[in-house]
């Protein structure tokens, strides 16, 4: 028992080499595979059959993906599995018939992170393809939600028509997430074929929750920019009285300044002030001989009411700033809208720490916005349901 247990154990790791990262994953035999070879064992045992149609709606309702169908996928493994019990009853073992067989149950879940470089894709640790994982060491990679789980299948799949007979092992893909958000996976082989369902994430699900930046990008130049709501303040007041989306603005740049390829310059708050409207000491909103109606930058607050207003609006924003300990100055302005006049903006120069001259193009200040963002907010959009039946007896 324990030299057929070694000589199982040695030519699965051959199987193992078969569906590497690196070598890829030869599906050409399951392609090729004739369906009517199981047909001719389900005409005359109704169990076998009963258990190809139990793996086929499981199949499909959990969105187990392969690269052939999933009624061939069915097929296939029932045919193994079948095969497999037919011949160790044969030995006398008594392991009974393939229903029998452990259906492969739903252990867990494992969530991936949206990849920072494209949102609609998985960070990942290589690139997943339906056949192989191209850059197998790289941790920064993307790859689609859907190759991934092919992948995983594919290779269970494959090593599942090598578990012939005395090769009844099986082997599978464990996927997992490590520290910095990537997927990574590992081969086992450890008598426990493993199946990786898709169907609990949709894609308007995934686009709804990856929403990952609300500054506004320009289309090239070293800015971005995000304005905040009149309801920050009082209607004549420079208290603020509800922080929420500057505290989430803050939250951002404190994620962009861990990314040692970039450096915040600085910042410029403009706080704007409704000329329309009488300062809290019942003046008017303009300084003294200014046209009414006609937008104003205010020198000093103390040229009229809502000049002190505009500057001190500036100054609750930049006391909120100051943890960031990046440079920032103040725009004041005064001009008629009523409430849509009321409200404050925030423009931050990004540059590139090694090359702080340098226009980035708005591709580029995306990037650099997205990538801390995803790597540290870790807000799972994508869900693999795993799945797993053992066949050591």
């Amino acid at each position: 028992m324990a030299t057929i247990k070694l000589f199982e154990s040695w030519l699965q790791s051959q199987a193992i080499n078969e569906v590497g990262p690196a070598g890829g994953i030869d599906f050409s035999g399951i392609e090729a595979w004739d369906e009517s070879l199981l047909a001719a064992i389900t005409a005359v045992d109704p169990v076998v059959n009963m258990f190809y149609e139990k793996l086929k709606v499981m199949f499909k309702k959990n969105g187990i993906l392969f690269s052939c169908t999933q009624e061939k996928a069915a097929a296939y493994m029932t045919y193994w599995i079948a095969s497999y019990y037919k011949y160790y009853n044969k030995l006398g073992w008594s392991v009974g018939t393939a229903d029998k067989w452990l259906l492969p149950q739903a252990t867990s879940k494992i969530n991936l992170n949206a990849s920072p470089d494209n949102p609609a894709l998985v960070l990942t640790t290589g690139q997943f393809t339906e056949f192989a994982i191209e850059e197998p060491a790289d941790d920064s990679q993307s790859s689609d939600y859907a190759e991934i789980a092919k992948f995983c299948n594919n290779s269970s799949l494959v090593l599942l028509s090598k578990t012939r007979m005395s090769q009844a092992t099986a082997g599978g893909y464990l996927l997992s997430v490590d520290a910095n958000g990537s997927l990574t996976w590992k081969l086992a082989n450890d008598y426990s074929i493993k199946l990786y369902g898709t169907s609990t994430t949709s894609s308007a699900m995934s686009q709804g929750a990856i929403k990952t930046t609300t500054w506004e990008v320009p289309a090239t130049g070293k800015t971005i920019v995000k304005k905040l709501p009149g309801t920050m303040f009082a209607t004549g007041s420079a208290t603020l009285s509800d922080s929420k989306e500057l505290d989430s603005a803050i939250a951002e740049l404190k994620a962009l300044l861990t990314d040692k390829n970039t450096k915040l310059a600085k910042i410029e708050v403009e706080a704007s002030a409704s000329g329309d409207r009488p300062a809290a000491d019942g003046k008017t909103g303009y300084p003294a001989n200014h046209p009414k109606g006609t937008p104003y930058i205010a020198k000093t607050a103390a040229e009229s009411g809502n000049a002190t207003l505009a500057f001190g609006r500036a100054d609750a924003i930049k006391a909120k700033l100051a943890s960031l300990g990046v440079p920032t100055t103040t725009k004041a302005i005064i001009q008629d809208g009523g409430d849509a006049a009321q409200y404050a903006k925030l423009t931050v120069t990004v540059q590139k720490a090694d090359k702080p001259a340098e226009v980035l193009s708005k591709a580029d200040l995306e990037t650099i916005l997205l990538k801390p963002k995803s790597t540290t907010d870790l807000k799972s959009t994508f869900t693999l349901s795993q799945w797993a039946a053992t066949t050591n007896l």
